[in-house]
């Protein structure tokens, strides 16, 4: 694999952070791709979809999501690697016939999932989501949290929720862009700060086993 393409916004949430440091370190060509440009299936080896402030949660699902879910579609059924992180699992879980909801608040913490099928998602991780994932049935269920799936594989493609990308200082660049207060944020801030060398580590760990570096 060398040519990684990465979607996300031009301006939010658009920090690539640990995927930034693992592609640099594999040699791969990173390929930017932003929603803001409506783009074409990128000419890629392998697809990452980063994080958004939008939805597509049933009744908050905007006809720019709908078209992202038909594009990610497009990129999963030509079978090549895929990584879903956060938002992009959203769309990998609607693609595949699973569900998202809406949850009555933002959910921010930095722990450990609970029924953890694969290796690579052991330890703590970052999560900063307000809408949750049900993994579809076809999916293999790889990690769980009490209110939603955290992470599911559906063949070469991948979905998880943790924010694997995110550093402390992300973290808090994208809290004041987004004018969180300070109590709503700070504690992941300071757990994934004194942990960072770890989750990076981890991070790197989990992107060598969805594309099998």
């Amino acid at each position: 694999m060398t040519r990684v393409a990465v979607l996300s916004h031009r301006d939010v949430a658009h920090e690539l952070g640990n995927l930034g440091t693992w592609i640099e370190a594999r040699g791969c060509d990173l390929h930017r791709v932003f929603r803001e440009d409506t783009p074409a299936i990128p000419d890629a080896d392998a697809l990452v979809v980063l994080g958004s402030p939008t939805s597509v949660a049933a009744g908050f699902c905007a006809p720019p999501a709908e078209h992202e879910i038909e594009w990610v579609a497009q990129w999963v059924a030509s079978g090549r690697p895929f990584l879903g992180i956060c938002f992009g699992a959203q769309v990998l879980a609607r693609v595949h016939g699973g569900s998202v909801t809406r949850m009555g608040r933002t959910h921010r913490a930095f722990g450990a999932f609970a029924d953890v099928a694969d290796e690579s998602l052991h330890g703590s991780w970052a999560v900063w989501h307000e809408d949750a994932i049900a993994a579809p049935p076809s999916a293999r269920r790889l990690a769980s949290m009490p209110h939603a799936d955290a992470a599911f594989s559906v063949g070469v493609a991948w979905g998880v929720q943790p924010h694997i990308e995110f550093t402390a200082d992300i973290v808090e660049r994208l809290a004041r862009a987004f004018r969180v207060a300070d109590d709503k944020w700070r504690a992941l801030w300071s757990d994934l700060r004194d942990a960072e060398d770890d989750h990076r580590d981890r991070a790197h760990g989990l992107l060598d086993r969805v594309f099998g570096a």
